[in-house]
């Protein structure tokens, strides 16, 4: 169904906002890394390993940022190239809690389960 309307017809329906409220121009604002809390995953299947080893790492990274506890990392079975180099590169993050083979349901040895290391800091420790 395709209707035609004169630009007369057409009525704006945004809210106005106060003058005081509105950025300048070439100016926006952004509260923090954005992520996309349901894509907490990254696949590597078929890169070489040391484009993989940079998309993990800028992967985690965001995901750190964003306060992400847990990310899964999809490498496939293969000769295991990916996986070991995977494995180095979690082993030397001082941001990574722990990580492991994900269960048979999320990928099994196909893919890698991290879970990063939280900060906490007890408010009676500096007292």
């Amino acid at each position: 169904m395709k209707m035609q309307v004169s630009t007369d017809d057409v009525e704006e329906v945004l809210p106005a906002t106060p003058e005081g409220a509105r950025l300048p121009k070439n100016v926006s604002f952004e509260a923090g890394p954005r992520w996309d809390v349901s894509y907490r995953e990254i696949n590597v299947i078929g890169h070489r390993a040391e484009e993989a080893r940079e998309k993990v790492d800028k992967f985690w990274t965001n995901a750190s940022l964003a306060s992400v506890d847990r990310v899964r990392i999809v490498h496939g079975h293969g000769m295991g190239i990916l996986r070991k180099v995977i494995a180095e590169l979690l082993a030397t993050n001082p941001h990574v809690g722990k990580f492991y083979t994900a269960p048979p349901g999320e990928g099994g040895t196909g893919a890698t389960v991290v879970e990063f290391e939280m900060i906490i800091r007890s408010s009676s420790r500096y007292n």
